[in-house]
């Protein structure tokens, strides 16, 4: 996993960020008192994760988010000591915090998430315009997760408007309030596939993916993840299916796995991975997914167990 030409920086934008609290139990059982073995706290949401990502490799990254309160501050200073460049709005609401619950035992992990405080118009739109004013300057942007309360879709219409506007790769990881932004341009969609059958009501995976490229002409790609399924990627050229080996010893926990997958995936196509590179860059993408699964913290794997998994990924085109 080298480079082979540094692009500009990504920007990632996340909208609803969160402090997680990360507590393993030898066995967690519901509806009795349990004691942790281990507590790791860290930054949360989805473009954290993507952020953290990047600087696992050493690619610069700067990060578009909210922070309030405390919780707020321990997550702007995760993002200072480790080398993301931040692009923080701050919001007199609190930081959400999310707490995951890992059961090492079984390999069940509980996800308890607080509601996210509500985003001012002023603190949305100082946000919106900071972050639309260095779109032009980055290699690819990719706008990852949820949006709190207060922030409407109009944001991640604006985005894509901007970055097809610049000439800029939009990658975008997220299922509600999307429209505006396929209609705007998005160079890659990654979702999960529950996702896609969600925004097109059809079950078929490629029926689906092709309708609402019919819908968005817009839309260049989608990259379709399924769990432990193969993956799935559809190109206005043609489609593929990608085969990830089953992991070594089980799940220990996915949250960020996906997130791992978005992070890669921009890094290559802000390198230029596009038509015939795409697909390959996607299994890499999914390989260091499926390596964060083995580790508590979320988009945090070893590259070399990475590497191993990427050379038995399977790609066939369909």
């Amino acid at each position: 996993m080298h480079l082979t030409q540094e692009p500009k920086p990504t920007l990632a934008i996340c909208l609803n960020p969160a402090w997680q609290k990360i507590l393993t139990f030898a066995h967690l059982t519901h509806g009795e008192v349990n004691r942790a073995v281990n507590l790791s706290q860290c930054g949360g949401g989805k473009g954290v994760n993507v952020a953290r990502v990047y600087r696992l490799f050493g690619w610069p990254i700067t990060l578009a988010t909210f922070i309030g309160g405390e919780t707020g501050q321990l997550l702007k200073k995760e993002l200072q000591a480790n080398g993301t460049t931040p692009l923080i709005q701050e919001t007199s609401g609190v930081t959400r915090c999310c707490t995951s619950l890992i059961s090492a035992d079984n390999h069940e992990v509980t996800e308890l998430i607080e509601p996210s405080s509500a985003i001012s118009p002023r603190e949305c739109a100082e946000l919106l315009e900071k972050t639309l004013a260095i779109i032009p300057h980055q290699g690819a942007v990719v706008l990852s997760g949820s949006m709190p309360p207060g922030v409407t879709e109009e944001f991640c219409t604006a985005v894509a408007k901007r970055a097809a506007e610049s000439g800029v790769p939009f990658v975008l990881d997220a299922v509600k309030g999307i429209e505006g932004a396929l209609a705007a341009g998005v160079f890659i969609l990654k979702i999960n596939a529950s996702e896609l059958r969600q925004l097109t009501q059809k079950e078929d995976l490629e029926e689906a993916a092709r309708a609402l490229q019919d819908r968005f002409p817009a839309l260049a790609n989608l990259a379709i993840t399924d769990g432990p399924s193969p993956a799935h990627l559809f190109t206005r050229q043609g489609s593929w299916k990608i085969v990830v080996p089953p992991l070594p010893g089980g799940v220990v926990s996915a949250i960020g796995g996906g997130d791992c997958t978005a992070a890669v995936l921009t890094r290559r196509i802000a390198e230029g991975a596009g038509g015939a590179a795409l697909p390959n860059a996607f299994a890499e993408a999914l390989s260091c997914a499926s390596a964060s699964c083995l580790t508590v913290i979320p988009s945090v794997f070893d590259v070399e167990q990475a590497q191993r998994i990427r050379a038995q990924i399977q790609l066939y085109q369909e």
